[in-house]
């Protein structure tokens, strides 16, 4: 028989005869979707890192060093006069916002990132069924949170360190003073809003340069360079100085501590830097090839 009988590609048989035959790819997960599951995987990814020990060392370390500074010196220090309550709670502020509180957001965002920096995961995580936009704004908010617990948790325990003086060391007039819960709320606030600008410097950085080291070593620079430029007119502008700038904020009276119930100017320019410096960073993640 002639060879030509037999079809070596009996094409009629193996392809479908029209395009709603053809297999179908799943599609994408809505965007929403997209962000609560790599929302869920990137908690689940926080679980013994040095991230979560760190949110709770930076709520209790300023406080534990302003009870330790008024167990033993507060006698001293309230013979210049007056509330226990106002004196107690603006020297935790300030001992917070000074160098404590930009050093904590500088490590919190390098740690974060780093998880998959440490794990060499970039390539992997881009590679899975969820955009750069879920990727971006999933740890984005992860760090928010953290960094919204670490600032309760301060309160919290600055609340409760104040208590237990006042049963410890009564003499100091705890108990004569009432707390300013308003002021409190007011500076719960504003610190959180003072830390979005150099958050969210560090963030980008913190995703541009896969290292811990390189960010970490930024962040603590320009804290410093802060410091050293305090004096300096446009110091408000700097988002590392408005953490210091809010704990300044606070003004004592007598027996009272009061805090203006609006935004400053530092404040403000800490938002434009987080809007801003967001979204040029995403933009360009955009663009920006995988690489780990």
């Amino acid at each position: 028989m002639p060879l030509t009988s037999y079809p070596l590609f009996p094409m009629e048989a193996t392809l479908p005869s029209t395009l709603a035959d053809f297999p179908t790819l799943s599609a994408a997960p809505a965007p929403l979707l997209q962000l609560q599951r790599t929302l869920a995987s990137d908690t689940l990814k926080l679980k013994r890192t040095a991230a979560l020990r760190l949110t709770l060392l930076s709520g209790a370390f300023p406080v534990l060093i302003t009870f330790l500074i008024f167990f033993f010196k507060g006698d001293i220090i309230m013979k210049a006069g007056g509330s226990a309550w106002p004196r107690f709670i603006n020297a935790s502020w300030q001992t917070a916002g000074t160098l404590l509180l930009p050093l904590f957001v500088v490590l919190l965002t390098s740690l974060v990132v780093n998880i998959e920096t440490k794990a060499t995961a970039w390539k992997h995580l881009y590679a899975q069924p969820v955009g750069r936009g879920a990727v971006f704004l999933s740890k984005l908010l992860l760090i928010l949170a953290l960094n919204a617990v670490a600032l309760l948790l301060f309160v919290g325990l600055l609340l409760g360190a104040g208590m237990l003086l006042s049963v410890l060391k009564p003499k100091l007039g705890f108990a004569l003073s009432t707390i300013p819960f308003d002021t409190v709320v007011w500076m719960l606030l504003r610190t959180y809003v003072a830390t979005l600008g150099l958050l969210a410097v560090q963030y980008v950085v913190s995703l541009f340069w896969r290292s811990f080291v390189v960010p970490v070593g930024v962040g603590m620079g320009a804290v410093v360079a802060t410091i050293a430029l305090l004096s300096w007119e446009h110091v408000d502008k700097i988002p590392y100085a408005a953490p210091l700038g809010t704990a300044m904020a606070m003004k004592m009276g007598k027996g009272t501590l009061t805090v203006a119930h609006e935004l400053a100017k530092h404040e403000w320019y800490s938002l434009g830097w987080f809007a801003g410096v967001l979204v040029l960073g995403y933009l360009v993640l955009l663009r920006r090839n995988v690489t780990n």
